[in-house]
């Protein structure tokens, strides 16, 4: 299988616990780019923060923010928007006050995000009867439009490169990375990532976060 893509999630599988990258994922990262292979940032993050990953790690390839929300190549593309989701909140706010926003909520145009410990069951009772997708992370609790994933992100993505699905490796660790590495040629779990990413991977690394990603793409011979 040729690979002409990677497309990796950030929080919890190229960072640790503590929103840290290793310099070896920098030095892969950049290694493999100048090979001609594209590197895109698939995330729940909004644009500013995931545009910061992009410039630390020193590539240029496309971004995928927001759960796939927005898409960040040669110019910014959105394609969902978060005015009917902003009413319904203020709804599930009035009845579990304990819902919080996380900071960079401000930033985001297409979902909003809750602060971890929410229940999320409360979440998912609450938002999908109204037609909306509850994803929860490690660093918090995704409410976006039905249809809007990380994998329709990154297919927009690839569609403008002209690079198939089948060329690309997808790296993941939570439930919002499932279908991305379900659908992807080959779909990569880190080995701190939920079991549930890691049943529907076709590689589950021996490592966890950057080295689990560097080793898997030595694994496979792209670095």
């Amino acid at each position: 299988m040729k690979i002409r893509a990677i497309a990796t999630d950030i929080d919890g599988t190229i960072t640790n616990e503590k929103r840290e990258i290793t310099v070896d994922i920098i030095h892969a990262f950049r290694r493999i780019e100048k090979k001609g292979i594209k590197i895109i940032l698939v995330s729940g993050n909004v644009i500013p923060v995931t545009l910061g990953f992009r410039i630390f790690l020193g590539i240029s390839g496309p971004i995928v923010s927001e759960n796939g929300g927005i898409i960040l190549h040669d110019k910014i593309y959105k394609y969902f928007d978060k005015a009917d989701i902003e009413i319904e909140y203020i709804k599930f706010k009035e009845k579990y006050p304990e819902a919080e926003r996380i900071i960079t909520d401000r930033w985001r145009e297409t979902s909003i995000t809750l602060v971890p410990g929410m229940d999320i069951s409360k979440v998912k009772e609450f938002f999908i009867p109204l037609g909306f997708n509850v994803q929860a992370t490690g660093f918090g609790i995704h409410i976006m439009h039905r249809g809007q994933n990380k994998l329709f992100g990154l297919k927009k993505v690839l569609e403008m490169l002209e690079i198939d699905l089948e060329e690309t490796i997808a790296f993941g660790d939570s439930e919002n990375d499932i279908e991305m590495i379900k659908n992807a040629g080959l779909g990569i779990a880190v080995s701190n990532a939920w079991d549930i990413v890691k049943n529907n991977a076709d590689y589950i690394t021996k490592r966890k976060y950057g080295y689990g990603v560097i080793e898997a793409l030595k694994k496979f011979k792209v670095l």
